[in-house]
């Protein structure tokens, strides 16, 4: 005889609420030039400061998180510390920091990066990552190179290798090999957009629409990937980041509940996968009924995008 389905004990609004603020874990820090490679990797101590619940295995989930255009790891810290500290490892690499980067050549450090923490332990040997438990996340420039990481593209001279997890924050335009990369993606996927759905600076619906694997299309008005990029300075010391408060909290309490479902299979967070429920502020696009776009130079030049028609019944 069945039992019965296993709910969540919150709803999403509470899951919103409580994944905003830092999870159970004690976080811990470390380098990846270690390896080779430029870069952090932040990851969850077994021991707590707060209850967490139960884990059924002494293996974590990890995801390899790739970074802006003209940005590094350090302008991620706060939301890499948080994801590590709801129990997911995250590895950063520094590639491609210049003005001339690359999304291929960035792709290709994720993929380097993710094989690192699968197979070396970590936190002084008591970290250990579980290889089929991994994806890959970015913001901007890094959100497509997370996508070109997943799909069946050679990069670099690295074979693709299966990941369950893709997270693509505010994606940006990067280079035509971008979409058809896209197409042969098979692992869950989240694409987060801002205001722009399509332009010169972010392509969140084009990318979703040539997904290849299930695809969930969340927007939050006024966001983008500046929002989000955090500041250095002396705010620093007492908690104040420097990026967008309610983009940063939106985004991670989002990005923490999604990895954590497609990653693990955590029924407490199935919500994060759904299209049909609603996320915090966040609006969820039908990709079966988009809407009509300007090409990106209308767009840069200040045009509105045109009215739907009305539909107009003839009479019988």
């Amino acid at each position: 005889m069945f039992g019965k389905a296993k709910k969540p004990s919150e709803s999403p609004k509470e899951l919103m609420a409580r994944l905003a603020i830092r999870g159970p874990y004690r976080v811990l820090r470390g380098d990846l030039g270690i390896v080779g490679m430029p870069g952090q990797v932040f990851t969850p101590s077994s021991s707590t400061w707060l209850p967490a619940r139960k884990r059924d295995s002494d293996r974590w989930p990890a995801i390899a998180f790739g970074h802006s255009w003209l940005a590094d790891s350090g302008r991620y810290r706060d939301l890499l510390y948080h994801l590590a500290s709801w129990g997911i490892v995250v590895a950063a690499p520094d590639a491609e920091r210049g003005v001339l980067a690359s999304d291929k050549a960035l792709a290709s450090s994720l993929r380097s990066a993710l094989d690192v923490v699968s197979h070396v332990p970590l936190g002084f040997g008591a970290v250990k990552v579980d290889p089929e438990q991994v994806g890959y996340a970015g913001d901007g420039l890094g959100a497509s190179a997370a996508v070109m990481a997943a799909s069946t593209l050679t990069l670099h001279g690295q074979a693709p290798r299966p990941v369950k997890s893709v997270a693509a924050v505010f994606p940006a335009p990067t280079t035509a090999e971008l979409l058809p990369a896209a197409e042969t993606v098979t692992a869950q996927g989240l694409v987060i957009g801002g205001s722009i759905l399509d332009g010169v600076h972010a392509n969140p619906l084009p990318l979703a629409v040539a997904y290849g694997g299930d695809v969930v299309l969340r927007t939050l008005a006024g966001g983008a990937s500046a929002d989000l990029v955090e500041k250095f300075g002396p705010g620093r010391l007492v908690g104040i980041n420097g990026a967008d408060r309610k983009v940063h909290a939106q985004v991670r309490a989002l990005l923490t509940g999604y990895l954590l479902y497609s990653l693990t299979g955590d029924y407490e967070y199935q919500a994060f996968c759904d299209p049909e429920v609603v996320l915090g502020e966040f609006t969820t696009l039908d990709l079966d009924d988009t809407p009509d776009l300007l090409d990106p130079v209308s767009t840069l030049l200040g045009a509105t995008p045109p009215k739907p028609k009305k539909d107009t019944a003839t009479p019988a």
